[in-house]
């Protein structure tokens, strides 16, 4: 087996040691690729593998792989989607208000509007605390503000940057914008039916999505799947019954505890509620990791794309051992040919961004 691989991103070839990282040469070739947390969670990073053999970054069969994860250990053809370069902006808070006894809304007004994609997050670093990354939502009621952001902050316990929300973090306090970042972004286009399903917070870049899409076109079939902890913790029933005004939208909202409440409320799992899927459905997803697993698993049995963001809270630190340091050891092993990586002054070189926790959108 060659010793060098040629990669090809988006049509621009460059070679690599076999056994890098993809992510790593990609950078060191001056090919601009996004980028985050660099531990596999957040998704920034996530390519679509069009022909080749990668080790690691991805679940067996599916093509989409995290490139900060993924060891070259072959010839490659890699195609990314053009999204929007990220910023840093300064802002300031400009509400807290209490959604429900778990969710916080946070408004921060930007100096200028910010150049994002429905279900996009951002990274929010309060002044005087660790930066945590969010997703930007549409206005559970009334029309958005280019000025303005929404966030939905899930509380946790003990958590540095949830518990100040309202005592520490309030109106007029300062904060670092940094984004956007994120794949699970709305694609345009798309004739078919678009599955939504989020949990918790994870209903802030569906709510997003959703809105995007009617806008694109209002006479499409929509399934939105909502599942939270309670009936207090459905904080999004204002936004809901703006979307029960289109006929073509089916919603199902849950919730994991018991309730004998409303019938209309489902229980169990939301895959437990997902239509059967098609090759002609798109289906995005947003929360609790295995949650997101779960459905992209049987999207892909279906034959159905699905783009997932799933909310971790801390991020992998351990590295990577065993089985990974011999493979490399192993495709390494031969000394002669190796090319040392050789940046082109003339290309661009993406910034390394380090995220504290991530994905996709925190929204913790």
């Amino acid at each position: 087996m060659s010793k060098i691989c040629k990669v090809t991103i988006n049509d621009e070839p460059f070679l690599a040691n076999r056994g890098e990282l993809l992510l790593d040469w990609a950078l060191m070739n001056g090919i601009d690729l996004p980028h985050d947390c660099r531990s596999g969670i957040c998704g920034a990073c996530r390519v679509r593998l069009v022909d080749g053999q990668v080790f690691g970054g991805h679940s067996r069969g599916d093509d989409m792989i995290h490139a900060c994860q993924a060891r070259i250990v072959s010839d490659l053809a890699i195609a990314i989607e053009a999204a929007p370069e990220p910023v840093a902006l300064s802002a300031e808070v400009t509400q807290t208000v209490q959604l429900a006894p778990d969710v916080v809304g946070v408004d921060i007004e930007l100096p200028k509007p910010l150049n994002y994609l429905p279900g996009q997050y951002c990274k929010l670093q309060f002044r005087g605390f660790p930066a945590r990354p969010y997703s930007p939502t549409f206005p559970l009621e009334g029309a958005p503000h280019d000025h303005l952001l929404h966030f939905h902050i899930r509380m946790v316990t003990d958590g540095l940057v949830s518990s100040a929300l309202g005592h520490e973090i309030r109106p007029g306090h300062r904060v670092k914008l940094t984004g956007p970042y994120g794949r699970a972004f709305f694609r345009q286009g798309h004739a078919g039916r678009i599955v939504l399903v989020a949990s918790g917070t994870g209903f802030a870049p569906m709510w997003s999505v959703a809105v995007a899409a009617i806008m694109e076109q209002p006479q499409r079939e929509m399934v939105f799947i909502v599942q939270a902890r309670s009936i207090r913790s459905l904080y999004m029933h204002a936004a809901l019954c703006r979307l029960a005004l289109f006929p073509n939208v089916t919603l199902i909202p849950m919730v994991s505890e018991p309730q004998q409440i409303s019938h209309a409320i489902q229980s169990g799992r939301p895959t437990d509620h997902l239509p059967k899927l098609s090759p002609d459905d798109v289906v995005y997803t947003a929360g609790a990791p295995a949650m997101t697993d779960a459905v992209a698993r049987i999207a892909k049995a279906a034959g159905a794309m699905c783009y997932t963001d799933p909310f971790v809270q801390e991020p992998r630190t351990a590295e990577q051992s065993g089985l990974m340091s011999r493979l490399t050891g192993w495709l390494n092993e031969p000394k002669s040919g190796p090319i040392a990586p050789q940046p082109d002054p003339a290309r661009k070189v993406a910034p390394m961004h380090r995220g504290v926790s991530a994905v996709g959108a925190g929204n913790r």
